[in-house]
């Protein structure tokens, strides 16, 4: 039990240094609605895993507030924008930190094809609501583009 918990503590240490995983909504200029939910999916994005769950819970909640026009200063739309774009930038760039996931194989880093299929069901659960926040899709893609790390960008997809 005892090394399990060290192998946890150190595990928290390293994946600290692939992304700030103590970042809040507060520091995305979000409003105190979307803080803890966003917070969470940042936690779980520092970690190498697609905030998935995490940020449906902050993409409900702004598309919620925003149809009962309960939004104030546009913060749906950014809590929208960090999750869709901040997030996932930070899963891309954690993910490849993690064990052999940035090593080249063949013309690509290993973990390309994982990341690839979390781009996609992101992409998949996200991009409808972009049009609703009147966002383009085209510029937070890009957006995604230029976040990410150099091992990342590796990837062929779009």
């Amino acid at each position: 039990m005892k090394i399990n918990m060290l192998v946890l503590l150190l595990a928290s240490f390293l994946l600290s240094g692939c992304g700030d995983s103590s970042a809040s909504g507060d520091q995305f200029g979000l409003g105190k609605p979307y803080q803890e939910y966003f917070k969470e999916a940042w936690a779980v994005s520092s970690q190498g895993q697609p905030p998935l769950k995490e940020c449906a819970r902050v993409v409900g909640m702004a598309a919620g507030m925003f149809t009962a026009k309960k939004d104030k200063n546009n913060e749906a739309q950014q809590a929208y924008e960090a999750c869709y774009v901040d997030a996932f930038v930070n899963y891309a760039n954690a993910y490849f930190a993690l064990d052999n996931n940035a090593v080249i194989a063949g013309d690509e880093p290993k973990g390309c094809a994982m990341y690839e299929r979390s781009l996609r069901m992101h992409k998949s659960s996200f991009d409808s609501y972009a049009e609703r926040f009147n966002l383009d899709l085209q510029d937070l893609d890009a957006r995604i583009r230029q976040g990410l790390g150099e091992t990342a960008a590796l990837c062929t997809s779009d």
